[in-house]
């Protein structure tokens, strides 16, 4: 008798059954009035188990066109990973993309005891990070990519107004989605122009 789960590949499937499975009874019993309210902390879960479901599919998707690591991409990860900040068990993977965030969380503990709330924000500020990596790497932002943005933007600062730490996570809107917004502006205007 064979038994699944014990390689990636079948553990994989499996999970992914799983998530199929729970998806389809969350669909079936939420409520059909569109605009009815659902607390906050389970749209987040949702929210964030999507982000997850998506970088995941991406990373599978996209694997077979990237390409192996030059001397120069080595030096630069190895770079970034100096950049990087442990939240809780939590290790971040994109924080070199902000200096304000590498401090902030760096203490954070000190400024709030909810380690739940602060490494649930690392890791939204870590898909966050990447979509504005990915931005900044094509150099053009379609309406889908500052979507997204946007949407783990407010998510950081929901969870960021739950802490009582709005105004430390002003580089969320201020430098980043400034500068996400700046490129897809400049995207526009190229498209215009032709």
């Amino acid at each position: 008798m064979k038994k699944d789960g014990h390689s990636d590949v079948a553990s994989s499937r499996k999970m992914c059954n799983v998530i199929i499975e729970d998806a389809q009874e969350i669909l079936s019993a939420l409520p059909l009035e569109a605009e009815m309210s659902l607390p906050t902390w389970w749209t987040n879960k949702l929210a964030l188990c999507s982000a997850y479901m998506n970088s995941s599919r991406d990373y599978l998707i996209h694997m077979e066109s990237a390409s192996l690591h030059t001397e120069d991409t080595v030096s630069k990860i190895h770079d970034a990973s100096n950049s990087q900040v442990q939240v809780g068990e939590y290790l971040t993977k994109h924080f070199d993309m902000c200096p304000a965030a590498q401090e902030l969380y760096s203490e954070i503990k000190d400024k709030t005891d909810m380690i739940h709330l602060i490494v649930e924000a690392a890791m939204l500020h870590d898909l966050f990070f990447k979509v504005e990596k990915q931005i900044i790497a094509m150099g053009a932002a379609d309406d889908d990519a500052v979507n997204k943005a946007q949407h783990y933007a407010m998510m950081i600062l929901n969870l960021a107004e739950e802490m009582n730490l709005v105004k430390e996570h002003f580089y969320i809107e201020e430098v980043h989605m400034t500068k996400i917004h700046e490129i897809a502006a400049s995207n526009k205007i190229i498209e215009i122009n032709m």
